[in-house]
């Protein structure tokens, strides 16, 4: 049965996407106008970055949960906790391990980065504790949490293997070697599956469990 989003729940997401995407948008145009980089340039180099693809998928897929009301599609349940899970791990990893790395030499950049790093990560999984349509998730929507993260680890290691930069510190293959690397990957992917089967617990707590004689009870009764 499709699932429906209330009211509040539609205008919540409108206002995150719209936060979201207006810190991507500015993001952009600062690089651009500062530190002179072409749009198609600008792109490769947010591209880069998980924190950049998470934060996008947050925009487009509240966007689309705004717009639409519908969770289906780009909202479907299973990417609604999904998107939540990657946003948590970008909040987790940069406030933990990276914050100390990063200092924005402007307020608005400053402000950006607080978007990116700190509100998403709590406005998202908030909205998705409220808003989502309960009860909607499976454990065969586990998976759903790994393509994003698993494509960006891959496209990054590739664009580290041609121009020798990585984005984060513990995907340097040069630093560490493919296989430490390789475990921290592991990792990172076991953190994000624990997160979406956290995701779907709570979602199914209270769900009715099927009864394990039901077929066979019903087959008798039609014999």
């Amino acid at each position: 049965m499709e699932e429906w989003l209330q009211p509040g729940p539609r205008m919540a997401a409108a206002v995150i996407a719209v936060l979201a995407g207006g810190a991507l948008l500015t993001q952009f145009g600062l690089d651009i106008v500062e530190r002179g980089r072409d749009p198609a340039g600008e792109v490769a180099h947010l591209a880069g970055w998980f924190t950049i693809w998470s934060n996008t998928m947050v925009a487009l897929i509240a966007s689309h949960a705004g717009l639409m009301g519908r969770a289906r599609g780009p909202s479907h349940p299973a990417l609604l906790a999904a998107s939540a899970a990657w946003i948590v791990v970008v909040g987790v990893v940069y406030n933990t391990l990276l914050a100390h790395l990063n200092h924005p030499p402007t307020l608005a950049r400053q402000l950006i980065d607080q978007v990116f790093h700190t509100v998403m990560p709590l406005a998202w999984p908030a909205w998705w504790l409220w808003g989502r349509p309960a009860g909607a998730l499976r454990w065969r929507h586990l998976a759903a949490v790994l393509p994003l993260p698993l494509a960006y680890c891959a496209f990054s290691l590739w664009v580290g293997g041609q121009t020798g930069r990585y984005a984060y510190f513990f995907i340097d293959v040069a630093r560490y070697g493919w296989g430490q690397v390789t475990l921290n990957i592991i990792g990172l992917a076991a953190f994000f599956v624990g997160l979406m089967a956290a995701a779907i617990a709570w979602d199914r707590r209270g769900a009715p469990a099927a009864a394990p004689d039901a077929g066979k009870a019903g087959s008798a009764a039609k014999g």
